[in-house]
């Protein structure tokens, strides 16, 4: 009976010691799991960033062009602007001039503008 006493006692302190090395390893396993889906996100993560920054870019692209057309396009609209002032500065000379007013109502007509 001595013998079975024993035999129980060392398998029991068998089993305790395996359980105190085997704990560690598997916690280690649970932390290094953790860590590959912590990994995962930051990886994830990464590209969704990534992916944003290339939006930005390509929208700040989109707004430069835009910029730019629409400065072009206050010029152009300044210059006829300017041109328009001169036509009708030269407009208002003719008229006042002796029969300038028949000269333009001539021109008017032959554009097809006739009443």
């Amino acid at each position: 009976m001595k013998m079975k006493v024993k035999q129980i006692l060392l398998i029991i302190t068998a089993l305790l010691i395996s359980s105190f090395f085997l704990y560690p390893m598997y916690m280690n396993s649970e932390e290094e799991k953790y860590c590959e889906s912590l990994k995962h996100k930051i990886n994830k993560l990464e590209k969704e960033s990534s992916n944003k920054d290339i939006k930005i870019l390509k929208l700040k692209n989109s707004l430069l062009e835009t910029e730019s057309e629409l400065s072009s396009m206050n010029e152009e609209v300044k210059r006829l602007s300017d041109e328009n002032g001169i036509f009708t500065s030269m407009l208002t000379e003719i008229e006042g001039q002796p029969g300038g007013h028949e000269i333009l109502k001539y021109l008017w007509n032959e554009m097809g503008h006739s009443k």
